[in-house]
């Protein structure tokens, strides 16, 4: 009997142990989710996602028409797409308790978003968090944004990426041009060879207005001033649809 006890426990260890690696890929989960959400993984297998998914790095995730989806991060950072939106999550780490490994790294394909962000970047290497985009390579001091990937369209702003900041200062560099933003403004870049420029909000740009009971509302952060960078990466194209 005791024999059977042993083994039946250490059946129980070696499947908690199998467990332990899968749960520490998960650094975000779906909070809420209105339409249609699905994820590509690093093995190109493609799966659709419901509230309480989990997603991790390396996952291609990508919101269909008329669809919203708000990611939760380990770090306390919350990701709301609008409908059409495409992100990539290259790169992630996050430990309490060694803040100099801290890591976020993610693209948006296409579509749009809105950050409020988390640890990562407000404490221990300020250069951890950084948001590619097609024009140019976003980095943050802690802040409230919206970034928008806007296509060539008939009856559509110029194409390019808008970064409408709610809260803390923004800096946008392309074209050898350092640009600053201040809440309230919109920042504009339409050509990593092109000088940014603040532009009046356009009136028909896309906007991130989940439905009622998606999380929202600005985050206070510490008292601390928020920053976001705007540097575009060497050799990048101009927008793509």
């Amino acid at each position: 009997m005791q024999s059977l006890i042993a083994r039946m426990n250490l059946r129980g260890l070696v499947a908690v142990a199998l467990l332990v690696p899968l749960l520490a890929f998960a650094e975000g989960t779906i909070q809420h989710l209105s339409g249609t959400l699905s994820v590509q993984r690093d093995d190109g297998s493609v799966r659709l996602l419901s509230e309480k998914s989990q997603v991790r790095e390396g996952d291609t995730i990508s919101t269909e028409r008329d669809s919203y989806a708000q990611i939760k991060f380990t770090d306390g950072g919350q990701l709301t797409l609008r409908p059409n939106t495409q992100i990539k999550i290259q790169g992630y780490a996050f430990s309490e308790a060694e803040p100099q490994k801290d890591s976020f790294v993610f693209s948006l394909l296409k579509g749009g978003l809105r950050a409020v962000t988390g640890l990562v970047g407000k404490r221990g290497n300020r250069d951890s968090y950084l948001l590619r985009t097609a024009t140019a390579t976003v980095g943050i001091r802690g802040t409230d944004y919206n970034a928008i990937d806007v296509p060539p369209a008939a009856n559509a702003p110029p194409p390019g990426v808008y970064v409408v900041v709610t809260e803390g200062l923004v800096t946008m560099t392309s074209g050898g041009t350092e640009l600053v933003a201040n809440p309230g403004q919109v920042a504009f870049s339409s050509n990593p060879n092109v000088p940014p420029q603040i532009v009046p909000p356009p009136p028909n740009l896309p906007t991130i207005s989940p439905p009622q009971g998606f999380a929202g509302g600005s985050q206070t952060i510490g008292g601390t001033t928020a920053l976001l960078t705007f540097t575009s990466p060497p050799g990048s194209p101009g927008c793509v649809d």
